[in-house]
């Protein structure tokens, strides 16, 4: 149909009766212009189908959105979902940052996420009440605790009631480096209190010891038979026991076996031998501490 037009028009440009000739002016038609007119037809059709520089379009725009929405910041790097398109230029193009946001399809899955993370923060992540015992153990020995009670390096110490102390330490949760530091200092600290306590003793028994020197006078040495005759007629050991408790200090408990050893010895009762060399004074270099 088109042809057809094009070919009545020619027929109009060209002389009476004559294929060609010249046309209005007296210039002579071109020979050729059926297809320029043709190609200038052509020509339009081209340019609104390729665009006006004649080139034809890519069949996708490559405006860097992907199928899902999102974009893709350069080759190789994240894809990245359209939700993101909120976020500030630097979060979406710094490659760290968006391969970590290009985890999450939706808002609502980084949301999630986001909540489970406060939560375990919050917790410590410690262990609810409703954990199996096999997952509060499993934490606890990654957190540095022992499989056993006996896993302590102090537990075998039987000198310091190292095994006592090892399943407090278990029941308690403690690591082996807390249970250790715990333990060493408990026993220094004993240690110490103990030292503490024997001085504190000894410095009493010789404020003791010159007290009753200076009450009994001449009578010293014989009250100090009566107090060994005392504590043998009370029965074995117990001035040792006196001494360990740690009243050889304590003058009203030595009078009172004093005259306890002056009674057996008026009635000739003892439960004990009063044999052996006479006790010395703490002045003269004696002890109150009994010795069987």
């Amino acid at each position: 149909m088109l042809h057809n037009l094009i070919h009545r028009v020619m027929l109009t440009l060209a002389p009476d009766g004559a294929g060609g000739g010249s046309a209005e002016g007296g210039t002579p038609a071109p020979a050729n212009a059926e297809e320029t007119l043709t190609d200038a037809f052509k020509s339009d059709a081209s340019k609104s189908a390729a665009g006006a520089d004649g080139k034809k379009p890519a069949v996708k725009p490559d405006t860097g959105e992907t199928a899902a929405g999102g974009t893709q910041s350069g080759s190789g790097e994240a894809k990245l979902a359209a939700w993101t398109e909120q976020l500030p230029p630097e979060m979406r193009t710094n490659a760290d940052t968006a391969a970590k946001l290009a985890k999450f399809n939706k808002v609502g899955d980084m949301a999630k996420a986001f909540l489970e993370l406060e939560g375990k923060l919050a917790s410590g992540g410690v262990p609810g009440t409703d954990a199996k015992p096999e997952e509060v153990a499993a934490f606890w020995e990654k957190a540095g605790r022992p499989k056993t009670a006996d896993g302590y390096a102090f537990a075998r110490d039987t000198e310091n009631e190292g095994a006592a102390f090892a399943q407090a330490a278990f029941k308690a949760n403690l690591t082996s480096a807390q249970a250790e530091a715990l333990f060493k200092n408990l026993n220094e600290a004993g240690a110490k209190k103990l030292q503490a306590l024997e001085n504190d003793n000894s410095h009493r028994v010789k404020e003791t010891a010159a007290a009753l020197a200076a009450e009994f006078g001449s009578k010293y040495q014989a009250k100090m038979e009566m107090l060994k005759r005392g504590f043998a007629a009370a029965g074995p050991n117990v001035g040792s026991l006196i001494s360990q408790a740690g009243l050889a200090g304590n003058p009203e408990i030595l009078k009172a076996f004093i005259a306890f050893g002056e009674m057996t010895a008026e009635s000739g009762a003892s439960r004990g031998s009063t044999a052996g060399d006479p006790m010395k004074s703490i002045m003269e270099g004696g002890t109150f501490e009994y010795k069987e």
